[in-house]
């Protein structure tokens, strides 16, 4: 063959697929920028809710048993213990273990929370160790989703 067409041919190739490439790299460029933004909103909306939940589910139960809100106020706060512990449900995964452990823990400690108010009882000591079996947890699942976003999944 010619070294003219072999040039031309070589050329002609380099202008049709380099921009061809360029796309598909630029494509799963941004498909991976938007999963990992996305990710990261998740694991923030997580970690707020389960916040939330921990401190309730810390506070809830004594702040009524020593008279300092009205039954009123503890059903109130109740239910945005068991709201949290929806919306948990609903950002977690339910097939992996660390999750369902990390749901496990929680409706525990919302069902001792339910209970201490039923019977107005301040059982502070229980309620704290729930709720920091929850945070560790909570770590656990937290970690493993940042280790996510940093590995670009």
């Amino acid at each position: 063959m010619d070294t003219g067409l072999i040039s031309s041919l070589t050329a002609l190739a380099a202008v049709v697929f380099a921009p061809m490439v360029s796309v598909y790299v630029a494509k799963r460029q941004i498909r991976a920028s938007v999963v990992s933004v996305n990710r990261q909103a998740l694991i923030n909306r997580l970690r707020d809710e389960l916040a939330f939940f921990v401190c309730e589910v810390r506070m809830v139960p004594s702040t009524y048993a020593a008279n300092a809100i009205k039954l009123q106020e503890a059903i109130k706060r109740y239910e945005g213990i068991t709201l949290k512990e929806e919306v948990v449900k609903l950002l977690l995964n339910p097939t992996e273990a660390e999750h369902i452990e990390l749901l496990r823990l929680m409706k525990t400690a919302r069902e001792r929370a339910q209970e201490a108010i039923d019977n107005k009882q301040g059982i502070a000591k229980q309620l704290d160790e729930d709720a920091d079996r929850i945070v560790t947890q909570s770590q656990k699942v937290l970690k493993a989703e940042w280790d996510r976003v940093k590995s670009g999944e």
